[in-house]
């Protein structure tokens, strides 16, 4: 299928007038003060019940820190995690309560932070990204993690970012093999963001818009692809996921998360007891 309403050729339409509306997000859906309460809420309890060792630095700059989740095994896979936060906002101590599952799965887990705009550009938060990455590849005997298990999820804006990691540019440049990348209501096709207000502190045009555009690039060779989105999501938000499906063929599988909007659907990836957390740590464990 070439098209489908709103995606062509694999890349997403959007209309002008539409964009402040489908990619405004904390606007289409105002309970995400409530919702950013219970993530913060809950990454503390999760933080005083799994001790991690919090802000290791992986670069010289102030935000390039991560904290580290130790499962009890040895030699463990590793998910990394990347925050969302349209690339100007959101922070790893909000949304540690990510790591439980796998945790308690046998997965040591990392939260990542990156640098946010307007300081930084979108190019530096990917450069920042794969950074952070090889340090933890550099370190992985120390922190006991099997270098070829790594994965990586990131929600929203970081799902543009983990996705980033494994797009092959027109070189086909290769990177370290990732076992898996988990996209959760992830932006892979940039331009439709340019009207709406999320441009504003990241200043991108068009040709920076698509050169960062995953979607622009060939898949990856060998990457395990899995897109997780809410049910309640804006249009434009499941037609990021559903063209990336057409573009990649390492996307194997997607999941909507019933009952659940932009922000609420990271909870369920959070909650030990939710299937789509178990879909991921079962995912993870297959290699």
């Amino acid at each position: 299928m070439s098209s489908i309403s709103g995606v062509v050729q694999g890349r997403v339409q959007c209309p002008s007038d539409l964009s402040e509306a489908n990619y405004n997000l904390q606007k289409a859906f105002p309970d995400f003060a409530e919702t950013l309460g219970r993530w913060r809420s809950s990454s503390r309890e999760v933080l005083q019940k799994l001790t991690p060792s919090v802000d290791i630095p992986y670069g010289d700059k102030p935000l390039q820190n991560l904290d580290f989740y130790r499962a009890a095994a040895v030699n463990t896979p590793l998910l990394v995690f990347v925050h969302g936060g349209y690339w100007q906002g959101g922070d790893k101590n909000d949304v540690g309560f990510i790591a439980a599952p796998y945790v308690q799965a046998g997965i040591s887990v990392a939260v990542i932070n990156y640098s946010l705009a307007p300081a930084a550009r979108v190019e530096d938060m990917v450069a920042e990204v794969r950074q952070a990455i090889a340090w933890l590849r550099q370190n992985a005997e120390h922190l006991s993690v099997n270098t070829s298990r790594i994965s990586l999820m990131g929600h929203s804006a970081g799902g543009h970012l983990v996705a980033s990691m494994i797009a092959q540019d027109e070189e086909g440049t290769r990177y370290p093999h990732l076992a898996n990348v988990f996209p959760v209501s992830g932006l892979f096709d940039l331009p439709p963001l340019l009207p709406s207000y999320v441009n504003n502190a990241l200043s991108l045009d068009l040709a920076r818009a698509e050169a960062l555009s995953p979607i622009t690039g060939s898949g990856p060779r060998a990457t395990r692809v899995y897109t997780i989105i809410g049910e309640l999501e804006t249009t434009q938000l499941h037609l990021q996921s559903f063209a990336l499906a057409q573009r990649w063929k390492q996307v194997l599988a997607h999941y909507v998360v019933p009952a659940t909007d932009h922000f609420t659907v990271l909870e369920a990836l959070g909650d030990p007891a939710s299937v789509y957390a178990q879909a991921v740590i079962q995912a993870i464990n297959a290699q």
